[in-house]
């Protein structure tokens, strides 16, 4: 075999190797592959509308497409029960087209077997009862299931379960037929007219069709349960879809329901970057603040409390003091020189006292009666100076003022208050001699000394209202503990805050800080 022939051949084999499974594709794999091509071509036909109401109703992708798919589902369904019932229609139709032929060929060839049993018998002298005894002979002769005859209106012969003449009248020369339901059954009846010694011959055949109602159920029940299978798969992937689109919302339902009952620590993940993300997002932040808003407001009670049980506490014992320094010379007799010494006694006391609520006074209510404006920051350095005075004095340290500003919008009583009061905090905790430095700038007040130091324990506290690292000392010089929770309160007022760094034995810096305020620099 030539190179020509044997390439010819393999050419041949391979076409109709090629052929040959694209025949067992179509005839066999495309019936099994129809319902995915039909899933392709019904998901890029959905794509433009699912981008569209996405745009436009600002909704989840996975939801649109779940509740577009239940409507294409509806419709489907709603389609493929049309189509059942034009097809059930169309079996039943074809169903009695076939009943009907081979019914109406049995009545031919009954009333031709009736016709030639008549025409040979005879009939002379007959009268008429006689033959109609012998036309129901000849009829019986020939006569099958369901037949039935009728002369000149009258049954002679019938083996049919109903009456042909009620659902049938025949004319002669045409063979006509009828549908009848009757005891529970379907039937289908033809008719014929036939000439018999002068006589209209009707030849009725009445055929059951209850069978084919049979088939038909049986039908519709098969297309009624894929129809079901496929309408409950369908709902299940719907649901499935719908239920993971709504989880996240789910989940921010539950969350929202915890933090209601206190659990402010609670969040949700943010799994997708759609709506229902940036609404997580805000949510987890929307917690954040409601957490942190609560926290504050849990320390600010705590505060609150140890606040009144320390002004309690501390006013308890100069009144215990005053009231039994009342009842000493409202009961005991003194001497006038014991007079006098208690006496002062008190007077101090009382000058303690109004000093102390002078200053809770200014810390409750600098919040309400805070006034503020812009102010020359010379001038108000000026009033600091001139106020402090009497300070230096007393313990024999000086004031160095350094101004890097002009303008600063505080409120001028409160700022003076805080500088005096850690003017003095300084001058207390300072040698005879050192020097103590105020310098403003654009970003609030630092004073600086050169004392004794805070130690690194009481730094964080010191700022806490009748705290005081050394009691003997401070009471010693006149202290209470809240000159440095002022100047905190000033500086929270004006949006700052007070920083505090020390070293022991080299001294102490206090900043106050002011927040979004800047000074206005020459």
């Amino acid at each position: 075999m030539s190179e020509k022939h044997r390439k010819f051949i393999s050419t041949v084999i391979y076409w109709g190797l090629i052929l040959l499974l694209c025949w067992v594709g179509i005839r066999y794999v495309l019936l099994w592959l129809l319902p995915f091509l039909l899933a392709l071509g019904v998901a890029s036909i959905m794509e433009p509308t699912v981008c569209f109401l996405r745009e436009k109703l600002r909704l989840r992708r996975g939801f649109i497409s779940a509740i577009l798919s239940f409507v294409l589902l509806a419709l489907l369904f709603a389609v493929a029960v049309s189509l059942t019932a034009a097809m059930l229609w169309q079996v039943r139709e074809q169903s009695y087209e076939a009943l009907l032929q081979s019914t109406e060929e049995t009545l031919n060839d009954l009333v031709d077997d009736f016709g030639t049993a008549v025409y040979r018998s005879s009939t002379d002298g007959l009268d008429s009862l006689s033959r109609k005894v012998l036309l129901t002979y000849c009829f019986r002769s020939c006569s099958v299931p369901g037949s039935a005859l009728v002369v000149n209106g009258e049954c002679l012969s019938a083996s049919a379960r109903i009456d042909p003449e009620r659902y049938l009248d025949v004319h002669c020369g045409s063979t006509q037929s009828a549908r009848a339901y009757a005891g529970g059954r379907h039937f289908l009846i033809l008719g014929r007219v036939t000439d018999v010694w002068g006589m209209d011959c009707s030849v009725y055949l009445a055929a059951d069709a209850t069978y084919i109602y049979s088939q038909l159920w049986q039908l519709s029940g098969r297309f009624a349960l894929l129809a079901l299978s496929i309408g409950l798969l369908g709902l299940g992937a719907v649901y499935w879809m719908i239920s993971r689109t709504l989880r996240p919302l789910s989940r921010l339902s539950e969350a929202a329901g915890s933090i209601a009952d206190g659990n402010y620590s609670q969040r949700v993940p943010v799994v997708s970057q759609d709506e229902v993300g940036t609404l997580a997002g805000n949510f987890n932040r929307m917690a954040l603040a409601v957490e942190t808003h609560v926290d504050t407001l849990r320390e600010q009670n705590e505060r609150q409390k140890l606040f009144v049980g320390a002004v309690t506490h501390e006013l308890k014992t100069p009144l215990t003091s005053l009231l039994l320094n009342v009842n000493t010379l409202r009961n005991v007799y003194l001497p006038e020189e014991k007079q006098e010494a208690l006496l002062t006694s008190m007077d101090a006391q009382l000058h303690w006292l109004e000093t102390m609520v002078r200053k809770l006074l200014t810390l409750l209510s600098m919040k309400k009666n805070a006034k503020i404006a812009p102010v020359s920051v010379p001038e108000l350095l000026t009033q600091v100076r001139e106020l402090t005075r009497p300070i230096m004095e007393k313990y024999g340290t000086s004031l160095e003022i350094t101004c890097n500003g002009d303008i600063l919008p505080v409120d001028k009583d409160l700022m003076c208050i805080a500088l005096v009061n850690l003017v003095e905090n300084s001058a207390k905790a300072s040698a005879p001699g050192q020097t103590i430095r105020i310098q403003a700038s654009e970003m609030g007040f630092t004073v600086t000394d050169h004392g004794r130091g805070i130690p690194e324990k009481d730094l964080q506290r010191v700022t806490d209202p009748f705290y005081m690292g050394d009691p003997s000392r401070s009471k010693a010089n006149g202290g209470f503990g809240l000159g440095l929770a002022l100047v905190r309160e000033i500086a929270a007022v004006h949006g700052g805050t007070l920083v505090l760094e020390s070293t022991l034995g080299e001294g102490t810096t206090a900043r106050i800080v002011i927040g979004n305020q800047t000074v206005t620099c020459r």
